[in-house]
């Protein structure tokens, strides 16, 4: 079968370049400025492939300082799609609209998701403040909402808001914007969380996806956890959060094998105390840029990061380790770093948002709309054979780009050793042209060029 093929080829012709690739990374220290080895790994994990303004940034720079660089760029933001501000109709408004008002509103409604999806993609392709893009997202597969379940895209951007402003913050304050966010008591059904008539999905995936971890909580810590919840709803005229006293339940409730809580903020607080959450915390920041766990370093940063939530000093260490400089090629990319990689990569890549967003939700991408609760696939998890095929037809359409227009396409990447920054590992050797002829060297690396792009490597990071 194709996919088993592929993972096979994967297997049988990355295995050497990796420990190769190792022995550079090892040999490498942090008070030498970065190969260009280090500088593509560091991209291609922290970012979205090596683009070349970031390679320049980085070419003077130690690893530590590199790190420094990615963390503290600055997202700067193009005028977003004005639907995104506009008033949010009440219900009441809504069931007073004849046919063709309501017809008219689902078609605007429509357009504006599409204007917000396309939006992003332009602002993580353009942006060179590519860590925290990743971290943003990150944290949008880690609170998950969807377009689909909420229905609104100013609620939608309102959450992305959030997230990008603490993408690299107090985990602390995330967690506590993201429990009360509006578009996340929509998704989640937390608007009909009452006193009356309890709903636990809120207080469930709490604890399960956006804290603790399956495995380190009761039952009995859902239903306190989800009585804590009741009430927190919606204004329905400002779409602001708030809590309904009367459908509140605010009697004592015991949590965590005695803790008493009442409201949220208890509910928090009581969640931020639990040894297992900062544990919990660090192996999924660890995980989204290694590819492989090591519980026992994992458990000495969450020890400082349980003191202080801060997710930058902790991101600072993780890609200062040992473990991050030695995993090199060894995570598949997911569909959107394929395609904004890719588009960074060969800016005369010009291809529409709609198109490249449509590529992403063929290979299980779909942004803003994650499948369920859990969040979008990784790792192995993002192929199975049809998406495969999906993946290599961007390969080979890449490809024929560069054949195409190789000027504007690929001629950067044919002076010094830029071409070796496009390959998640290690160049195959080629024989040397016999010619001396600019235009026949030209032709090979047009040719080297393709081969890059159609190669396994090329799906991984």
């Amino acid at each position: 079968m194709l996919l088993n093929r592929f993972i096979n080829l994967f297997r049988s012709t990355c295995g050497p370049l990796l420990l190769l690739t190792l022995s550079l990374g090892f040999m490498a220290g942090n008070s030498w400025a970065l190969s260009i080895q280090d500088s593509k790994h560091l991209l291609l994990r922290a970012g979205f492939g090596a683009k070349p303004s970031l390679l320049q940034q980085l070419e003077s720079l130690n690893r530590s300082q590199a790190i420094n660089h990615l963390l503290n760029a600055k997202s700067q933001f193009t005028k977003v799609p004005s639907c995104v501000s506009d008033q949010i109709p009440t219900r009441k408004q809504r069931k007073a609209y004849s046919s063709a008002e309501k017809k008219a509103a689902q078609q605007a409604n429509r357009q504006c998701r599409r204007l917000l999806k396309a939006w992003y993609l332009e602002q993580l392709i353009n942006s060179d403040a590519v860590l925290a893009n990743q971290m943003a997202l990150l944290w949008h597969n880690h609170f998950t909402s969807s377009l689909k379940k909420v229905k609104s895209p100013q609620l939608m951007y309102r959450q992305h808001l959030k997230i990008t402003e603490h993408a690299l913050g107090d985990f602390s304050r995330l967690l506590m914007t993201m429990v009360k966010d509006p578009a996340m008591l929509i998704y989640l059904d937390n608007v009909n969380n009452t006193k009356a008539k309890p709903n636990e999905n809120l207080g469930r995936e709490l604890l399960e996806l956006f804290s603790l971890g399956e495995g380190n909580y009761r039952e009995a810590d859902i239903v306190s956890a989800s009585k804590a919840l009741t009430g927190l709803g919606i204004d329905p005229l400002t779409f602001q959060s708030l809590v309904r006293k009367k459908r509140h339940d605010s009697s004592v409730k015991q949590i965590f094998g005695g803790i008493e809580i009442r409201s949220v903020d208890d509910l928090v607080a009581a969640i931020l105390a639990q040894r297992q959450t900062a544990n919990y915390i660090v192996k999924v920041i660890w995980l989204h840029f290694i590819s492989r766990e090591d519980p026992a370093k994992i458990t000495q940063l969450a020890k400082s990061f349980g003191r202080d939530w801060d997710i930058k000093a902790l991101l600072q260490k993780i890609l200062n380790s040992q473990q991050f400089w030695g995993d090199r090629g060894q995570m598949f990319k997911s569909p959107l770093e394929l395609v904004v990689g890719s588009a960074q990569l060969f800016q005369g890549l010009n291809i529409p948002a709609r198109r490249m967003l449509g590529l992403m939700k063929q290979m299980g991408q779909d942004l803003f709309n994650p499948p369920n609760v859990k969040g979008w696939p990784k790792g192995e998890n993002w192929l199975d054979e049809n998406k495969l095929v999906i993946r290599l037809s961007l390969s080979n359409q890449l490809a024929r780009a560069i054949n195409s227009n190789m000027a504007v396409m690929g001629a950067l990447y044919c002076k010094g050793n830029n071409i070796t920054a496009l390959s998640a590992l290690p160049l195959p050797l080629h024989s040397k042209s016999n010619s001396a002829n600019g235009n026949a060297m030209a032709s090979s690396c047009q040719q080297k060029l393709a081969n890059i792009v159609t190669a396994t490597s090329w799906q991984l990071k």
